[in-house]
């Protein structure tokens, strides 16, 4: 028998819960390729986690990563600003991803 929960992403109603869901999704991870773009080679391991109205979390993929990135929060927060659609970021958490360990 065929599962018919499954669905083409792109059926799904405009303005549905799920439709603003995938959008988000979408947004997050254009947002996490500029921010990705933006940071030099020593900080290549940090990615987008969280999105506030005027903080932003990003996950390192392991400690080194994030000590680096918490010596440097001010230098990262201005190449943050620079992003359009994040000029009104105004603080930065690090976190450490745990599956890695």
């Amino acid at each position: 028998m065929q599962d018919k929960t499954k669905g083409n992403p792109t059926n799904f109603k405009v303005g549905s819960n799920l439709s603003s869901l995938f959008e988000k999704a979408k947004e997050h991870n254009h947002l996490n390729a500029l921010i990705k773009a933006q940071f030099p080679e020593q900080f290549k391991g940090l990615n987008l986690c969280f999105l506030g109205s005027q903080g932003i979390t990003l996950l390192a993929k392991n400690s080194s990563i994030a000590f680096r990135a918490e010596k440097q929060k001010t230098n990262l927060l201005s190449l943050i600003k620079q992003i359009e659609g994040l000029t009104n970021i105004k603080s930065i958490t690090i976190k450490v991803d745990k599956k890695n360990y």
